[in-house]
């Protein structure tokens, strides 16, 4: 799978991801905003929550409205309306608003009219588009449907609320008629009425409201309703009242579901082909024999980059093949010595493109580095690749990266599915958009976090790991966001932490979804040991390499400054006699003076090779950019 690599890119994508993740919960958090608006003092969700009536081409007067619900022991209500107005100027529409909030509405129909209907969870109407139902002149309209609301989950009682007349009627209303039917267990002595424009109780005493035993229903009449005038019916019933209403738990159970079978396959996926192959670990104290040191990053990432040029010219100056002069802050120049004989010819290409048409005992300034620097990778990445084509040298094997993109695709996808079954627990409508940037986030993220944790091992700094922790502290807000939205949704806790557990227990799995060839397994497995000895060396051992070798100390320095370890390297030397480097000097004017008082100490040269090191890579990335411009 190839990553991004560059810096620049990977600095946009989390910039990108960070945006991501800010429209995410923006987006998330609107549905939230406009159901629990919806609810009233006593925490139930209101059933109406209801667009303005509207008109294009002018006014019509409402002269009749009659409405009949029967509600159902299922805590269904099926309503038919029949409203009758008088159009003085022919319109070209008339819209009507039905119930709208947390529960479903199916069957929404218009009698003999053409029409069209918009169901939502908040603003859902029916518009009149019937050009003979739309003339000058009394018409009649009949309009149907069936609300379903879900199963109650408060564990004390059961509410009715149903609000009859829609509280944001635009025109007033001649003569108003709503009969409400009952099951025949429905307790009526105890039901409440509201009335009045736009939460203002009516004072006037408009309406008259009847019960009817014999029929087990209600009846409100009314005449000269005022615009804006809503009327609620409501009462507590005992808990377990409704009998069969929607239950959106099986959301919860798909929810759990969908993120442990991710998770499930991912475990098996890992077991089958994620894991490298086992060694026993060994001491490693000294170099790695075989391997050059512009071939380690390859070992790593098959990737060859200017770390490993760099520590190839530390290499050319630890042999005696060239001289690093530091003649200006932070300005070098390498001094040609004796030819690499001997070496591999991957090395000498590398020298001699150093070094061409440059003289025995002569420098090469910094200004020529760049241009030879991508000469040398273009001419000997091919030669680098060729030792580790086999299938035992691969360093990511074909089934383990098929795995890891297919976890990616899998996670991201099952987040996705799980953000849209929480709006199918209430039945509310899905916010497809939020769940889709939640998809593509968790792939982008999951892409950037196993990028990043590849290339820790081999990062000549740190930058590997603080993308590592950007990245999960990112995936974890993610997980944080989804485990939020399953409480807002569904108020489930349990089921929102069992979400984000599957979620880092997942993004765990896909990381460690990195299996190398035996070969391969086996050369890092001994750099991670001699990383190991790096930052915690034992005394014995250090000791026994450094007086049986004089250049211990630099040597070592090359794998020490790959992985960042310089410094604890350096650290563990001070006790010790590591002589001044012959192939790195400082010819900066006036730095002789001072160092002829103060001998340099092993942390002085490891922080030199150091500031070379990075000199060299951001001098090298700053041109590499520029030339691939022009």
């Amino acid at each position: 799978m190839k990553y991004i690599r560059s810096k620049r890119i990977r600095r946009s994508l989390i910039m990108a991801l960070l945006l991501m993740l800010t429209i995410t919960i923006t987006i998330g958090m609107i549905p939230a905003f406009n159901v629990y608006a919806e609810e009233d003092s006593s925490g139930s969700s209101a059933l109406n929550n209801i667009t303005k009536q509207g008109v294009a081409g002018g006014a019509f007067e409402v002269t009749d409205y009659s409405m009949n619900a029967a509600v159902g022991k299922d805590h269904t209500i099926t309503v038919i309306e029949k409203v009758t107005v008088n159009i003085p100027d022919t319109l070209q529409r008339i819209d009507f608003a039905i119930p709208s909030g947390s529960f479903r509405m199916k069957d929404v129909n218009v009698e003999d009219v053409a029409f069209s209907s918009k169901v939502a969870t908040e603003g859902s109407t029916v518009t009149i588009l019937d050009p003979a139902a739309l003339s000058v002149g009394l018409h009649t309209y009949t309009i149907s449907y069936k609300v379903m609301e879900f199963a109650d989950r408060d564990p004390e009682s059961d509410l009715f609320y149903f609000s009859v007349l829609l509280p944001e009627w635009r025109q007033p209303i001649g003569n108003l008629n709503i009969i409400v039917e009952f099951p025949e267990d429905f307790p009526l002595e105890d039901i409440k009425y509201y009335a009045g424009q736009l939460g203002v109780q009516d004072t006037e005493n408009r309406l008259t409201y009847e019960t009817h035993e014999d029929a087990h229903c209600i009846e409100i009449t009314g005449s000269k309703i005022p615009e804006n005038f809503g009327i609620t019916v409501k009462t507590r019933l005992e808990d377990g009242y409704w009998e069969g209403a929607l239950d959106g738990v099986w959301a919860i159970l798909a929810m759990i579901l969908v993120m442990g079978t991710v998770t499930l396959a991912l475990l098996i996926m890992w077991i089958i082909g994620g894991r490298d192959p086992k060694f026993k670990r060994t001491l490693e104290t000294k170099p790695i024999e075989g391997v050059s040191p512009v071939e380690l990053g390859y070992i790593f990432n098959s990737e060859m980059d200017i770390r490993d040029l760099v520590r190839l010219i530390l290499y050319f100056g630890t042999k005696g093949y060239l001289r690093i002069s530091e003649y200006e802050p932070k300005r070098y120049r390498l001094i040609r010595l004796k030819d690499p004989d001997g070496e591999e010819k991957l090395i000498r290409n590398a020298y001699n493109i150093l070094f061409e048409d440059v003289y025995k005992g002569r420098g090469l300034d910094m200004d020529q580095f760049g241009e030879r620097l991508i000469r040398i990778i273009n001419a000997i990445k091919d030669d680098v690749a060729a030792g580790f084509t086999s299938k035992e040298m691969l360093a990511y094997t074909p089934l383990s990266r098929g795995f890891r993109i297919a976890g990616i695709v899998m996670i991201g996808v099952g987040l996705a599915v799980t953000n849209t079954l929480g709006y199918r627990y209430q039945y509310l409508p899905v916010n497809y958009i939020e769940s889709l940037i939640i998809g593509i986030l968790a792939v982008g993220l999951l892409c950037l976090l196993c990028v990043a944790d590849d290339r820790k091992y081999s990062s000549s700094n740190n930058t590997g790991k603080v993308e590592e922790m950007i990245a999960m502290g990112l995936i974890g807000c993610l997980a944080l966001y989804m485990a939020f939205g399953v409480v807002r949704k569904t108020g489930h806790l349990v089921a929102a932490l069992v979400v984000m557990a599957t979620i880092c227990i997942s993004a765990f799995l896909t990381v460690i979804m990195r299996a190398r060839g035996k070969g391969n397994a086996a050369l890092v497995m001994r750099f991670r040991q001699l990383r190991r000895f790096i930052y915690h060396p034992t005394p014995k051992e250090l000791l026994e390499n450094h007086l049986a070798d004089d250049k211990y100390y630099y040597d070592m320095m090359l794998y020490a400054l790959t992985f960042g370890a310089e410094e604890s390297w350096a650290i563990s030397f001070l006790t010790l006699d590591v002589p001044e480097p012959d192939w790195y000097s400082d010819d900066i004017e006036g730095h002789a003076f001072s160092n002829l008082r103060v001998k340099p100490t092993t942390i002085d040269y490891a922080r030199d090779l150091r500031s070379f090191a990075r000199t060299i890579e951001t001098a090298y990335t700053d041109m590499n950019r520029h030339y691939h411009r022009r």
